[in-house]
């Protein structure tokens, strides 16, 4: 093995060449792959008594990367699934080192069979009922362009299901206003989708356009802020809560619930499901890799069928009891499925 090799280079060549230029990937897994990083390199500095800079790559030893998923979750409180996300990104760079320096497989080997931890919990889901998402629209002043623009960018969020980045990143060009009405989104991966838009939401959006006056096909941002500039991921997220607050005043029901630029996605999902569209269709709809992502929905939505059933079970007065009801071991057969 030759002298030391410090990391730093491996690090910048993992962002400016590999992510960028090679993989593609969004700004936002350069973001966060950039800030589990920075907690690891600060850490290791530490630990190690050395500088960020001169921290080599046979510094990164198996043993120092468990103690810093350790670190995470005793002594800055992160979840098992915010442990793993971190871990990822050190893999991520490893590898890369790997690919590069083939005298460094053995080493990276070593790190790259460190596994995910189990039990991460997965966020809850919460999502609008039909009547709340209609309260909340209801709320907004349409008579003004500001009002608008936040009524329309609603209903393209409970229309699409999109994520709040691809709303901010949304282009004129992307949509298709003459029959049949769709749009392209570009999601997570840099994947393309296509989703259909009702004949509503294309009533809006071009009444948006004709405000701006924009034209179909221009490759300027579809929702843009008050002075004209692409609106953020935060200015979506305040303009959801302004309006969520108006409707709870009307909607008691939204008071108890934490509604967020995703609850809208989760809210399509939902509703997609209830209105019988068929899960891969959901799928395809949401952009989801995944279809255990999608099943995810179909779960909660056979709780509630269960729920409603339990509430709607009648006892017959006087009658004798079925006989499966008499069955210990069928019951309890039939609760363990």
């Amino acid at each position: 093995m030759k002298k030391p090799q410090h990391l730093a280079p491996y690090i910048r060549s993992f962002f400016e060449d590999h992510l960028v230029s090679r993989k593609n990937v969004s700004h936002n897994t350069i973001q966060s792959y950039r800030d589990s990083l920075k907690l690891f390199l600060c850490f290791a500095a530490r630990q190690l008594g050395k500088s960020v800079v001169r921290l080599s790559v046979q510094d990164v030893q198996e043993s120092l990367i468990t103690d810093f998923l350790t670190h995470l979750e005793q002594q800055r409180g992160n979840t098992i699934q915010t442990r793993n996300h971190r871990l990822v990104a050190i893999r991520c760079l490893i590898e890369y080192i790997a690919n590069r320096e083939p005298q460094l497989l053995d080493h990276c080997r070593r790190i790259l069979t460190i596994p995910s931890k189990r039990g991460a919990q997965l966020p809850q889901i919460e999502y609008l009922e039909k009547e709340e998402v209609t309260a909340i629209l209801g709320t907004v002043a349409r008579n003004h362009a500001l009002g608008h623009r936040d009524y329309t960018l609603m209903l393209f969020m409970y229309n699409t299901g999109a994520r709040v980045q691809e709303l901010a990143d949304a282009r004129v060009a992307w949509l298709s206003l003459a029959k049949p009405y769709k749009v392209e989104i570009l999601g997570k991966g840099q994947k393309w989708r296509t989703c259909p838009l009702w004949e509503n939401t294309v009533c809006n959006l071009r009444q948006l356009l004709d405000a701006k006056d924009v034209r179909d096909g221009q490759d300027s941002h579809l929702f843009t802020n008050r002075f004209g500039r692409p609106i953020s991921r935060s200015g979506i997220a305040k303009i959801i809560r302004r309006h969520v607050t108006k409707a709870a005043v009307e909607m008691p029901s939204l008071c108890g619930k934490h509604v967020t630029p995703h609850t809208f996605r989760h809210t399509t999902a939902m509703h997609l499901l209830q209105s019988g569209v068929e899960v891969n269709v959901i799928r395809s709809w949401l952009g989801h890799v995944s279809i255990a992502t999608t099943n995810r929905y179909i779960e909660i939505d056979l709780a509630m069928k269960a729920k409603a059933l339990e509430a709607c079970e009648v006892e017959f007065d006087g009658a004798s009891p079925a006989p499966w009801r008499t069955d210990p071991g069928l019951l309890n057969w039939l609760q363990s499925l």
